[in-house]
């Protein structure tokens, strides 16, 4: 019997890496599309050393052939990101709007894949695949061109929302089409798989152009040079600071590759036309520090983005020190609070003044507020709530509201879980793998392949590195050589450093042990490890990863 299906494989459970597939057809042979392709920004802690994190599309990279296209809601980093490191191991036509295609296609090229699988669209024009229909509705958001999708098929209608707001007057683009979503409200939708981001939030986000005004004030307030940092996706606030800042008789600098792109692609594609203009980083040095202001990445904490260098005095640019300022027109993503606070506290020191979002009204949210999203749902009359983009305490609250909104049911489906969306009522059919992939470096690793669960482990406990020299008879050649790596350098008791306490240790273990233990170097190797972390433990109360390096001389 034929069905729709609802699998989310990122997006749920957490907010980013989006990933969700939709599927028709008969169970366990159904053709599918996949909505949106994200990644995510693990913090030390869960993920030392990496860069970045998508979904793992495992379960439908087994099935490629059965991927029939992937769709792009829009330009945010954690709904189009992977598309490129991706595209070989799904392999199936992208299709996006203008705005997004031209990100896309950026993507692509970085991943050595060619740009001509991305499909551009143009809004409420209907894409066949399958047994699929699928159309771009506008929505506001805070990237030009976000739209939701409208999913028609034999089964039913879904209205998938994407990340939205209602702002009754954007920078960039139309406001919210509501006579044609009530329209479609009318025509009958069986699911809206809908944003939960701000559930918790009473009211309205409010519109862009709400805080162009205080924009402009705080902008006037100051008196030295100017950084102004946000995502650099958010075009539309790009141009509202620009605005402010040209409006103070400053010049505009733009100093950040992925700012300069995401407005290039803005005024490419038509979607963002318009920008002020703006002062190349070399003529930023001729101007006096009051009619100068910069357009900088990082207002997240990232490491290597524009205010990190600044706070460490290393950016090639920008130098702020004191009487300066730097305005976060922005929120903190929860999970960056430490390493924002922590660039904050560096520009502090160096005199540097800041102004955020909790002083001054200079953010609104991209995400729609408690009010939007009832507002939503009146337009929409969904049959089935399925919250999407929200930790598991989001979808919860959204599902229990959804129904006080007019849907009859609600259902928390979270990454791994394949929902039957049947008018007779949803249900969960089956569970499926959905991991983590790393970006490490120039390699993308696996959660199972335990490359991050050693790094952790030697994070916390430390490294030992012994090597043994044996001869054909089974006998020590040399006494053992140990090295630590964040191991303490003595045990603070007499009779030798950390690491020769170890090797006393190992070598009277060797000494000890069987002679067919000693002629096996599995064995051998294995007694090792475990007399060098059971010794460290003794001494310092912890057990270090350990690799043991054996070498055995053959007698002439």
């Amino acid at each position: 019997m034929d069905g729709l299906y609802y699998l989310p494989l990122g997006g749920t459970d957490e907010i980013g890496m989006n990933m969700y597939l939709y599927g028709y057809g008969p169970e366990r042979a159904q053709r599918w599309i996949m909505v949106d392709c994200g990644i995510g920004f693990p913090d030390e802690a869960q993920a030392p050393g990496v860069e970045t994190m998508t979904p793992d599309p495992k379960w439908i990279a087994e099935r490629a052939d059965k991927l029939d296209a992937v769709f792009i809601t829009h330009a945010h980093e954690d709904h189009i990101g992977a598309v490129g490191t991706l595209y070989d191991t799904l392999k199936a036509p992208i299709y996006c709007t203008a705005f997004s295609a031209e990100i896309a296609r950026r993507k692509m090229e970085e991943a050595g894949a060619s740009p001509k699988h991305i499909k551009t669209v143009e809004p409420n024009t209907p894409v066949n695949v399958g047994k699929f229909e699928v159309s771009f509705f506008p929505m506001t958001h805070s990237v030009p061109e976000t739209s939701a999708l409208v999913i028609r098929t034999p089964a039913g209608t879904v209205f998938h929302t994407a990340d939205f707001k209602i702002d009754p007057d954007p920078v960039y683009g139309k406001p919210m089409d509501k006579d044609a979503l009530a329209k479609l409200g009318e025509e009958g939708v069986l699911a809206m798989v809908c944003d939960s981001t701000n559930v918790f939030e009473p009211g309205r986000a409010g519109g862009e152009k709400t805080i162009q005004d205080n924009l402009r004030k705080v902008i006037a307030g100051c008196t030295g040079k100017v950084a102004a940092t946000t995502f650099a996706s958010n075009v539309a606030r790009l141009k509202s600071l620009a605005d402010a800042a040209t409006a103070n008789e400053r010049a505009v600098c733009v100093a950040g590759r992925a700012m300069k792109r995401m407005i290039a692609a803005g005024e490419r594609s038509g979607a963002a036309a318009n920008f002020p203009d703006t002062v190349t980083e070399d003529q930023a040095r001729e101007i006096p520090d009051e009619n100068l202001f910069y357009l900088v990445t990082g207002s997240q904490g990232e490491n290597r983005a524009a205010v990190a260098r600044i706070a460490a005095d290393t950016h090639p640019v920008v130098s702020l020190g004191k009487g300066d300022t730097v305005i976060y027109s922005s929120r903190t993503i929860p999970g960056n609070e430490v390493e924002v606070a922590r660039i904050q506290n560096k520009l502090v020191e160096r005199g540097i003044e800041i102004i955020d979002a909790d002083s001054a009204h200079i953010h609104v949210s991209g995400h729609a507020c408690r009010d939007e999203m009832e507002e939503l749902y009146k337009l929409v009359k969904p049959k089935y709530a399925i919250p999407m983009h929200g930790e598991h305490r989001h979808l919860h609250e959204h599902a229990a509201s959804a129904l006080d909104w007019g849907a009859a049911q609600s259902f928390v489906v979270t990454n791994g879980q394949m929902l039957h969306v049947a008018a007779n009522g949803p249900r969960v059919v089956d569970e499926v793998h959905a991991g983590r992939l790393y970006r490490d470096g120039n390699m993308v690793i696996g959660s199972q392949d335990g490359v991050v669960r050693d790094r952790k482990r030697m994070a916390m406990n430390g490294h030992i590195a012994v090597s043994v020299v044996m001869d054909d008879e089974g006998e020590l050649v040399v006494e053992s050589d140990v090295r630590t790596t964040g191991a303490p350098k003595r045990t603070g008791r007499k009779g030798g450093t950390f690491e020769e306490r170890i090797a006393e240790a190992i070598d009277d273990a060797i000494e000890d042990a069987p002679r067919k233990r000693r002629m096996d170097d599995d064995s051998l190797e294995e007694l090792v490890s475990q007399v060098a972390r059971r010794t460290a433990n003794k001494l310092w109360g912890k057990k270090p990863e350990t690799v043991v390096f054996i070498t055995r001389i053959e007698d002439d």
